[in-house]
């Protein structure tokens, strides 16, 4: 029996719900349901609930449009108290309550859209299977992604899920809408303008699919967070699968003085309702999976399968894994092109790889033997092997259609793609791939071969994808192709740098203040000033602070004074800068008017440690503005509670003050209970926070590891660190080094070495220890910092570890 077949109530008949249409439809359907019963009967059996007799007459006679409620409320009266019983019921009121309403231009119902087509793998094919998908088997996950689906069709939300290829994101994704919103609109867009043309008139009760996010979020078409705000204001449900490693560099915090490349996707992402799918199943999984095992032989093969996952096996990941590398003889020139294709994605190459490129490239994977006795048709048997399915499900290399019968490039399937990243990840790209991207590149990807180029150490080929991305990428290529010019040109090279931000500066602050930064790179300091004030004037109090620490680092003084004077108005931070650069030379009472105030508002800690220094330095009075004077009030009420010996009195107060968002107050509570000899209530307070606090999840690890407790703290941090907390995973690695357990500390920070301030520790660790081997692995890999970090360790006097 289907979901769309239910047994009549008492006359053992079938009602067949697939065949419901409209609203008489549907009362007919419920007349027939309600098999004879009377009113009273069903108003009786619906109780607690209310079922008056208007309201199923109004029903059964089709005068108008029941509400959900009242439907649940019929079909419990009917004898239907299980929710897979009601499922179809309230499909087809669904369906029927919303045939009026507008269709999105290309939307299909949810229970008609194709899993294919949504992007869920093909799985393999065997003899004596018919479906083109095996059963779903249910999954952990499902019971809370159906009520995500469920709140975000209340009111408008966003779902996402996370997990790697082949783990079965998007059919997990598919069986969640189909079973909480079958009826509604789905919509597949194609890129970011489609997207942001539906968002212009969003339609109701409508799924927005975005499976495998990252296509809508790669600059600099992507996707803006304002868009996505919209249309969950507006009701509608979206859901997107992402990779783990696309999630972390894109949410992860990159250095104070590095540009905010990922802000927008930082936003967007906060959005987001996350859901982790596992790679491989849970027991009970596997249990789900035995139960259905009879119903079609590819699950008994991939519950059998012990070296991969399910959803791997199913999806012919290892297969094609198998294929690449273990490649027979005579199909070396097919592992060289999917090789090929593979390492032009790893270092920024999105567009499908060409013909061209891949003939150009292939030879850089071949001894010269292969090279020298290879037929004149390797390139066609090389890519009849490539795009050769596996199991009748994937490929290694997937042709992609340029009009009929013609082939516009290869793409790697992604679960190859993905194991490639990680065992290719430090495989220096030889010089004819290089030389093959320049010539045969598409120039979308032109930008990002660009960043990976300079990356690993080739800062002309760099320049010169730069240079082939300003057509389609304007800015984004102009500022890294001008520091690219500046930082390994020299003479004119840093000229035309120069002038390239100068063109791009006005009316762009940040490109203003990057700009600035060349400009004393390259000892222009009075130029650099001149731009400062001009943005000063602008308003940007950015610019004020940075304009007046250059005067001071270039012994202006007087001048720095004089900008804090003109500018600082309304600014906390420039106040502190102008406090801090009078006390440097001496002039602690004007430092403490400066601080004292109004606009001079800084946190409570801040402003206690200043007034004790100024205290310390001279006998300087120092007001506490209003809001940290009542602050500081209450704390000093609770210390003379504990003074006096009512310890859970003054932790009670400040227990009070931390509940209100008193940060100070968590602060002192921890170090009241510590002094007290309550560690372990200390260390709960911070556990308590450590998980969404950054700050409280270090301080739990350095309280941890004080009392010998190091693997506890440890672990406090890695579950920070695996959450995208680079500053955890910083001190992580401080950690593991001050315990001799350096090759943990170097891999814990390769795992993350996607961000740019791990990219530097890590590169700077290399350094200290000589591993000039790693080094260049990091090179090859693309990891920030590894260029730089090269010409310091030649200069180390430490030896050389190979």
């Amino acid at each position: 029996m289907t979901d769309d077949q239910l047994p009549a109530a008492r006359d053992g008949g079938g009602l067949d719900l697939a065949s419901v249409q409209s609203l008489a439809d549907f009362a007919e359907a419920c007349g027939r349901l309600r098999a004879g019963r009377s009113y009273a009967d069903l108003r009786r059996a619906a109780r607690p609930r209310s079922l008056p007799a208007a309201t199923v007459s109004d029903l059964l006679n089709a005068r108008s449009t029941p509400t959900r409620d009242t439907v649940v409320t019929f079909l419990l009266a009917c004898g239907l108290h299980d929710d897979a019983a009601r499922r179809p019921w309230l499909a087809v009121w669904e369906r029927v309550a919303t045939a009026g309403q507008p269709q999105p231009a290309g939307a299909v119902r949810v229970r008609l859209a194709r899993p294919r087509l949504l992007g869920v793998h093909a799985a393999i094919q065997m003899s004596g299977t018919v479906r083109e998908l095996p059963p779903y088997v249910p999954r952990d996950v499902d019971a809370d992604l159906r009520s995500a689906l469920t709140a975000a069709a209340a009111e408008g939300g966003f779902v996402l899920l996370l997990g790697g290829s082949s783990v079965g994101k998007t059919r997990t994704l598919h069986e969640a809408a189909l079973a909480t919103l079958p009826e509604w609109w789905l919509l597949h867009p194609a890129d970011t303008a489609a997207i942001a043309g539906h968002a212009q008139a969003p339609t109701p009760r409508t799924v927005l699919w975005l499976d495998e996010l990252q296509r809508y979020l790669n600059r600099p078409a992507a996707l803006p967070a304002g868009t996505l705000r919209q249309l969950v204001t507006a009701g509608t449900v979206v859901v997107a699968t992402l990779w783990p490693e696309e999630y972390t560099v894109r949410t992860a915090r990159t250095c104070t003085d590095q540009q905010d490349l990922y802000a927008n996707d930082r936003e967007l992402l906060g959005l987001a309702r996350l859901i982790q799918v596992p790679e491989t199943f849970s027991r009970a999984e596997r249990r789900h999976g035995e139960a259905l095992a009879g119903t079609d032989p590819r699950i008994r093969i991939a519950l059998d399968t012990t070296d991969a996952g399910f959803t791997q096996v199913l999806a012919a990941g290892p297969a094609l894994i198998h294929r690449w590398e273990h490649a027979p003889a005579a199909d070396c020139y097919g592992r060289a092109v999917i090789t090929a294709a593979l390492d032009a994605r790893r270092v920024g190459a999105q567009q499908p790889a060409t013909r061209a490129y891949l003939e150009a490239a292939a030879p850089a994977y071949l001894t010269a033997a292969q090279q020298a006795t290879a037929p004149a048709d390797w390139l066609d048997r090389a890519l009849a092997y490539a795009t050769g399915t596996v199991h009748g499900a994937a490929a290694c290399l997937t042709p992609v259609p340029a009009g009929m019968g013609a082939v516009a490039g290869y793409l790697p399937a992604d679960y190859l793609h993905q194991h490639a990243q990680r065992t290719r990840r430090t495989a220096a790209l030889p010089d004819l791939v290089w030389n093959a991207l320049l010539t045969h590149r598409d120039p979308r990807d032109s930008l990002g071969l660009a960043g990976n180029a300079e990356r690993r150490g080739r800062p002309e080929h760099a320049i010169t994808f730069y240079r082939g991305a300003l057509a389609t990428d304007g800015l984004l290529a102009a500022v890294p192709l001008a520091a690219t010019l500046i930082q390994h040109g020299a003479g004119a090279g840093a000229d035309e740098g120069l002038q390239i931000l100068r063109d791009h500066a006005a009316g762009n602050t940040i490109v203003a203040h990057f700009l600035t930064d060349m400009l004393v790179h390259c000892g222009r300091i009075d130029e650099a000033v001149q731009v400062l004030r001009e943005l000063a004037d602008g308003g940007d109090r950015y610019g004020v602070r940075r304009l007046t620490a250059l005067l001071a680092e270039y012994s202006r003084l007087d001048e720095a004074l004089q900008v804090l004077h003109e500018y600082a108005a309304g600014d906390p931070y420039a106040y502190q800068q102008l406090a801090e650069l009078l006390t440097e030379h001496g002039c602690h009472a004007q430092a403490a008017r400066v601080l004292s105030e109004p606009g001079a508002i800084r946190s409570f800690s801040e402003m206690i440690d200043m007034a004790a220094e100024f205290r310390r330095a001279v006998d300087v009075p120092f007001e506490l503005p209003p809001g940290i004077a009542e602050a500081a009030h209450a704390h000093q009420l609770a210390a003379d509670l504990a003074g006096q010996g009512h310890i859970e009195e003054a932790l009670q107060l400040l227990r009070d003050r931390a509940a209100a968002g008193d940060e100070e107050a968590i602060r002192r509570l921890v170090s009241m209970l510590t002094e007290h000899d309550r560690v372990d209530e200390a260390l709960q307070v911070l556990r308590d926070r450590a998980a969404t606090s950054t700050s409280d999840a270090r301080w739990l690890a350095g309280m941890l590891k004080s009392r010998g407790r190091v693997e506890e703290a440890m672990q406090v941090l890695r579950d920070r660190a695996a959450s995208g907390d680079v500053h955890c995973l910083q001190q992580l690695a401080t950690m593991l080094e001050d315990h001799d357990r350096v090759d943990e500390a170097l891999q814990a920070l390769r795992e993350h070495a996607a961000d740019a301030s791990v990219g530097y520790r890590l590169t700077g660790m290399l350094v200290r220890y000589g591993r000039a081997d790693e080094l260049l692995d990091e090179v090859a890999a693309g990891t920030t910092g590894a260029v730089e970090a090269l010409p310091r360790l030649r200069r180390t006097n430490k030896p050389i570890v190979h």
